[in-house]
């Protein structure tokens, strides 16, 4: 994946997922529930922003507290170019890529939103549109700019 590939769009939250402005991280815990809020993103996607190259994911719930996330160079999904996790631990969800960490400071139905915690620099949010498309929004600042792009994502397959 990308550096291109990862940003921040406002969700609605549960009362579950309240946010903590200060530390960005959720004043109640997030749950097994909450993380089944986005069992929608299983499958896999193909992803595409103006000016971007494509984006290919496949994302798989392997339990209620983990979803395993293979990144892809090819659209029929055949060359991986790397893995990360989105996971529950101690009342967060984290996302990992490579040495890269996030956490999510609001989870639901429509989409979670995650702000950098180690060595990342881009917030990002995943957002549902429909069963079978979603958006994924980037935005990263670099001396004092702020870039935003978001990629359109469509289910491959059924």
């Amino acid at each position: 994946m990308t550096a291109a590939a990862l940003a921040a769009v406002s969700i609605p939250v549960s009362s579950a997922a309240g946010q903590n402005p200060r530390a960005g991280a959720p004043r109640t815990p997030f749950g097994a529930p909450d993380l089944a809020k986005v069992k929608w993103l299983e499958g896999s996607w193909t992803g595409t922003a103006q000016g971007e190259s494509s984006i290919y994911q496949r994302f798989k719930f392997v339990d209620d507290s983990t979803v395993e996330i293979t990144y892809y160079r090819d659209s029929a999904f055949g060359e991986p170019s790397g893995n990360g996790r989105l996971y529950l631990s101690v009342g967060r969800i984290y996302h990992t890529f490579g040495s890269n960490r996030w956490v999510a400071t609001r989870i639901g139905n429509e989409g979670l939103y995650l702000v950098p915690q180690s060595t990342a620099r881009a917030n990002f949010s995943w957002t549902f549109v429909s069963p079978d498309a979603w958006t994924f929004t980037m935005r990263t600042g670099v001396g004092g700019r702020e870039h935003v792009t978001v990629y359109n994502m469509k289910r491959v397959g059924s």
